[in-house]
């Protein structure tokens, strides 16, 4: 499916809008050897996901499995958005990958979970240490101590286990949830974060470039600034 095919079955209604948007999205495809291979697809389905714009998801989904993203990459990718966004949106968006699946009568072959059942908490530490620990220390009736050992042990240790995607991958795919959010804290952090994890400024900047005809460029162009500070204050 091109992206006109793409923009074509969103805007069916609209031929103008879709003869302007289909040519944009198609310009703003990053280098095969800056992102990795089907990232992009992957980008837009998070972007639709945290939207909850779901009206022709299922065609976004047709086009990630097309470029070669496998049932089990593109499934573990929305189940990591369940922390950041929540399950509602998260399930409206798994109906329709389901449907498309069983419509093309395929299967995820999910990778075992890693043996070390610390593995998130490590990587936690290793990435962030003890931030938001400390950020959330001073809240009251217990909830300082509650809820960063909540996202301890469920943001990190439940999903990073899962060794389908990467770290690294884990990371790109939060923080492009998080633009898309446009929570600028968490930008700033994750943006480090995911350098830290094994991502190039390069990467990410190219992979919140695939948002673009999702979020516009206000938020973009904040966005890739964040994340050249977060590469350059990494290198200091």
């Amino acid at each position: 499916m091109t992206d006109s095919d793409l923009m074509n079955t969103w805007l069916a209604d609209d031929p103008e809008l879709a003869a302007l948007v289909g040519p944009f999205l198609t310009t703003t495809n990053a280098p095969k050897t800056v992102l990795p291979a089907g990232d992009r697809e992957l980008i837009g389905l998070i972007a639709l996901t945290v939207q909850g714009s779901l009206t022709h998801f299922q065609a976004n989904v047709n086009q990630a499995l097309q470029a070669g993203v496998t049932p089990a990459r593109l499934l573990e990718t929305i189940y990591q958005l369940t922390p950041v966004i929540g399950y509602p949106k998260v399930a409206g968006a798994l109906t329709a990958i389901h449907a498309e699946l069983a419509a093309d009568k395929l299967a995820p072959d999910f990778k075992p979970l890693l043996s070390d059942e610390q593995h998130g908490v490590k990587v936690q530490a290793n990435l962030y240490g003890t931030e938001i620990k400390n950020l959330l220390a001073a809240l009251p009736a217990g909830a300082g101590t509650a809820l960063p050992q909540w996202l301890t042990q469920h943001f990190f240790n439940d999903y990073y286990r899962r060794s389908t995607l990467t770290t690294a991958q884990r990371e790109r795919y939060e923080l492009m949830a998080l633009i898309t959010l446009n929570v600028d804290f968490q930008i700033k952090a994750h943006a480090r974060g995911s350098l830290k994890a094994g991502n190039s400024a390069a990467t990410l900047v190219w992979a919140a470039i695939q948002l673009l005809p999702y979020i516009g460029f206000p938020l973009i162009i904040n966005s890739v600034r964040q994340i050249q500070a977060a590469a350059e204050a990494l290198n200091d």
